[in-house]
């Protein structure tokens, strides 16, 4: 019988040992219990959670709020199409059963995005602000590396975030990624690296330069990022991150927690290897109470909300930069579908739905804006019509004797038969912060043919993303840990 125990377990510390050279060979050792879960906390950027942090904007009207909102949208557009002159390409696998969450603090900042994640990042580990962001692959924060940065660089960025700049060369666990690497060649093109490469151990590099007129420039690496299980917490090695050197404009926070799903990739990397190859979050009102935080979820997700959830197909490679998208086959109103012409949802030619956690507001390609705004405007006609000049939305009202009751229900339709139908409050917005005396239809006509459901329309929903299945579930939500 000791000589049967002493075979199994010489068997199992073998499969151990082969499950070990395996993950170490695809730079994937994870410290943290298996089965605990990665969660971040999400804060707004309003959120007095960040004591300024980030540039908090409270002392700002409701209408400065909406137009600078507007202004950061249409500049992270343009940052989706960056600059062919310079041979740029837009920005943008996925198991183990595991999970990690983040807490997601709500944030504003005009090219990065609203809703925020603290993580510790190199070793000893430092923590930085990052704006959580489903359209981008880049993981990258304000950096500086005694190897690489041009010494006239260096004091300018140290000095202008001393507190929040990554000393990436005094970390222990840092390590550039050589241009000379068939990953900088092939496996970051995706992420805009460049192909000069001067020595075979200079770093590999990268230059975004955007429409927009803002250029971000750095050198890719790994490093280690310690995240926050449930109890206590986790190492997570080799994450590729972006060691951002210089940027024209400068940014307010301190980087970028890249949520798509690229190769290379936090998701791609870290979500698919380790944590059940899905992650989940849920974007509180950013006007909430200070004490309502909500999270960034990496793995499976206990709360008993998920028994409530429809799903509906996530559709990625199909989309247009790596967008997370979903396919909508109509938008109805009051239980009545719109005329829209069938061709606006077809995201293999570039339009179709994307869920952007970055954008605020709800884009729609202008057959299905027109059709929308028609029906709305007809049913809240009652409303005495309000101008505000400057603000993106064509619609406001007087809410003199408002009830919601009084719109129609809206909802996005799928393919799979499911249905998407948000909280008015998500598409019938106050144009001010003091009271409830105006308020807005929070749609705004798209430039080209994509649609995007912005994170306003996303609030107070639970959303999960399963990159194995390729599935997002939807349930109402208060945000709050169940």
């Amino acid at each position: 019988m000791m000589k049967g125990r002493r075979s199994t377990s010489t068997t199992l510390s073998l499969l151990l040992i082969i499950f070990l050279l395996s993950a170490i060979h695809h730079g994937f050792v994870f410290v943290g219990a298996i089965s605990e879960t990665l969660r971040l906390q999400l804060v707004h950027k309003y959120s007095p959670h960040l004591n300024g942090r980030i540039g908090s904007l409270m002392n700002k009207t409701e209408i400065e709020i909406i137009k600078e909102l507007h202004l950061r949208d249409m500049i992270r557009h343009q940052m989706s199409f960056p600059n062919r002159d310079h041979d740029q390409i837009t920005r943008r696998k996925v198991s183990e059963k595991s999970s990690i969450e983040m807490p997601l603090h709500s944030g504003f900042d005009l090219l990065s995005g609203l809703y925020w994640v603290e993580v510790k990042i190199g070793t000893p580990p430092r923590s930085f602000m990052l704006a959580a962001d489903t359209g981008s692959d880049l993981t990258w924060i304000n950096c500086v590396y005694g190897g690489t940065l041009r010494k006239e660089n260096k004091p300018e960025m140290l000095k202008r975030k001393t507190k929040r700049v990554f000393r990436a060369d005094l970390s222990l666990t840092f390590k550039p990624v050589p241009c000379s690497h068939d990953m900088c060649k092939l496996g970051l093109s995706h992420m805009n690296s460049d192909d000069k490469c001067p020595t075979p151990l200079s770093p590999c590099r990268y230059i975004y330069s955007y429409l927009g007129g803002n250029v971000v420039e750095g050198f890719f690496g790994y490093d280690t990022i310690t995240a926050p299980l449930t109890i206590g917490s986790t190492t997570l090695p080799n994450v590729t991150i972006g060691c951002t050197e210089s940027t024209i404009k400068p940014l307010e926070g301190d980087g970028v927690l890249g949520l798509g799903f690229g190769d290379f990739s936090f998701t791609e990397t870290i979500v698919a290897y380790k944590f059940a190859g899905k992650f989940s979050y849920c974007l509180m009102n950013h006007r909430s109470h200070a004490s309502v935080l909500s999270y960034l979820t990496f793995g499976a997700d206990n709360q008993t909300i998920r028994r409530s959830m429809k799903y509906t197909e996530l559709v990625m490679r199909e989309s247009p930069n790596n967008f997370y998208g979903v396919k909508v086959v109509g938008i109805s109103i009051g239980g009545s579908l719109l005329n829209i012409p069938s061709q606006v949802w077809d995201i293999k030619r570039g339009a179709g739905v994307i869920l952007d956690s970055g954008s605020t507001n709800t884009w729609l390609a202008l057959p299905a804006y027109k059709a929308v705004m028609a029906e709305m405007t007809k049913a809240l006609s009652k409303y005495k019509s309000v101008v505000i000049d400057g603000i993106p939305f064509e619609f406001c009202f007087k809410a003199t004797g408002f009830n919601e009751s009084s719109v129609p229900r809206l909802a996005f339709h799928f393919a799979d038969g499911g249905r998407f139908q948000p909280p008015v409050r998500n598409f019938v917005l106050n144009a001010y912060a003091t009271d409830e005396s105006v308020k807005c239809l929070g749609f705004v006509p798209a430039d080209g043919e994509q649609s995007i459901i912005g994170n306003q329309m996303q609030q107070n929903v639970l959303w999960e993303l399963d990159i194995l299945r390729g599935t997002v579930g939807f349930a109402p939500s208060s945000c709050t840990l169940d």
